[in-house]
């Protein structure tokens, strides 16, 4: 049977979406890409890997492109907070809402630092 084995996120900077896309999936990068990103030494269109320690979720691949709107497309996530406080730590590390939704239930569409819009679905 088929099953996801990885999700991946065309961006336009790996330096600043590699960080803020581990922070909003709670997904660390691997240590090798974890020290490239602290360095800056990533190749030019080198891919950053985050990986579930665990093994549990799939692997995400931050994949830089010049041109994610044609051609390849973008990934839309959906990401259940656990607390509001979830919320304010996705803004503060770059996202900005682009708009709010109160029917059926509550959630707040966000756009990440490179634009990607994705949601984050309050509790409850």
């Amino acid at each position: 049977m088929s099953r996801l084995n990885s999700i991946v996120i065309h961006c336009r900077d790996a330096y600043a979406a590699g960080p803020f896309w581990s922070l909003a999936l709670g997904l660390p990068p691997v240590p090798e890409d974890a020290a490239a990103l602290r360095n800056r030494t990533l190749a030019e269109d080198e891919s950053v890997l985050l990986r579930d320690p665990d093994g549990r979720q799939p692997d995400v691949w931050i994949s830089p492109t010049s041109d994610p709107d044609r051609g390849r497309g973008l990934v839309h996530l959906d990401i259940r907070l656990d607390d509001l406080a979830e919320l304010q730590a996705l803004i503060d590390a770059g996202a900005q809402v682009a708009w709010e939704v109160y029917e059926p239930h509550r959630w707040t569409v966000l756009a990440a630092p490179d634009g990607v819009l994705f949601c984050a679905i309050h509790p409850g």
